[in-house]
């Protein structure tokens, strides 16, 4: 897949300087693939060599079928490679990284990411900078360069009522319909936010003591937030640190799965509901995730019978139909049930 990205040792930010030499505290990079051989190999090649940056790499393998595994430890012989015998998904997969290494700071990067130029020790300097941050997220670009939103609000009613009337795709970029995204504010500066993307999310070692690792009852999505959340109550920061960029493709390896991924976004989002908020408020953001399938659906029905991309269309109806199906459900079904695929 090509993709824009600027030369290595390069930065699409102009105004960036040198880094300065200075001993960096050591950094544990974090991968989980499945079925992404070549995309894992290609955001590993963006950051390989470390230069003076302390490193070490742990890639899991979610019991692939494409020889995720036996390419990476072939093409790069000091990456730790961990088998699994199964997907355990994100989290999971996640966890068992974190629990092999060693480092005071933990990177998780998603396989389809490139890294750009000297983000990594720049977001290392950053985090020793800025104690009071517990957790780091860079600035993150689309494939074509444009800007991704890679900083969130906590799921809330309100946020899931604006979604369900379409407003945040309406008006991109709004302080007042996009609040979740944080539309209208400077994505040029550093500042504390509520939960950052998971596609490149630098951790600290005394966070996770204390916390704990990701909530694997997130099988994917929205476990990123979740751990946002726990640092948040345990005193520590979340900061967005434009440092440095990343490239994300957006999902490369979850459209293996597209159907999957669309009913497991929803009950993610209601796993945070009935996890961090009251009962009936999950009841309520179960309704709002039904009321936008719903007044969604005579759209994709009518493109996928009218509309020139037709085989994305009957895609999109068939998900909706099925989130539909899928959410009328009795709520403690949806949130234990094995999610259709």
């Amino acid at each position: 897949m090509d993709i824009d990205v600027p030369p290595r040792g390069l930065t699409t930010s102009a105004t960036q300087l040198p880094l300065p030499q200075r001993a960096r505290t050591p950094l544990t990079v974090v991968i989980v693939s499945w079925n992404t051989r070549e995309l894992t190999l290609e955001a590993l090649r963006s950051f390989l060599p470390a230069g003076d940056l302390p490193l070490e790499v742990v890639v899991v393998d979610n019991a692939s079928s494409d020889g995720s595994a036996d390419a990476i430890e072939a093409a790069f012989p000091d990456v730790q490679v961990i088998r699994n015998e199964r997907n355990l998904g994100f989290a999971g997969g996640v966890n068992v990284g974190l629990r092999a290494s060693r480092h005071p700071l933990v990177l998780l990067l998603n396989p389809d990411t490139r890294v750009v130029g000297d983000v990594l020790p720049r977001l290392v300097d950053y985090a020793t900078d800025h104690p009071e941050a517990g957790i780091v997220g860079p600035r993150v670009l689309n494939g074509d360069g444009t800007l991704q939103a890679s900083r969130f609000r906590f799921p809330s009613l309100l946020n899931q009522l604006l979604e369900a009337a379409y407003l945040p795709q309406l008006f991109p970029g709004s302080r007042i319909f996009d609040r979740e995204r944080l539309g209208g504010s400077d994505a040029t500066r550093p500042a504390p936010v509520e939960a950052v993307s998971g596609c490149c999310f630098l951790v600290r070692r005394s966070v996770l003591d204390e916390v704990g690792f990701l909530d694997e009852d997130f099988f994917m999505y929205a476990e990123e937030t979740d751990l946002c959340y726990r640092a948040w109550q345990a005193g520590f920061e979340v900061h967005y640190a434009p440092v440095g960029e990343i490239v994300h493709l957006h999902g490369a390896s979850s459209r293996l799965a597209s159907r999957r991924n669309f009913l497991e976004y929803r009950r993610s989002i209601l796993r945070f509901f009935r996890k961090h908020r009251s009962p009936l408020a999950t009841h309520c953001a179960r309704a709002l995730l039904l009321l936008f399938l719903v007044a969604r659906l005579p759209y994709w029905a009518l493109r996928a019978y009218t509309g020139s991309d037709r085989e994305m269309a009957e895609q999109r109806f068939g998900n909706h139909r099925a989130g539909i199906r899928f959410l009328l459900q009795p709520l403690d079904r949806i949130l234990d049930c094995d999610v259709p695929r």
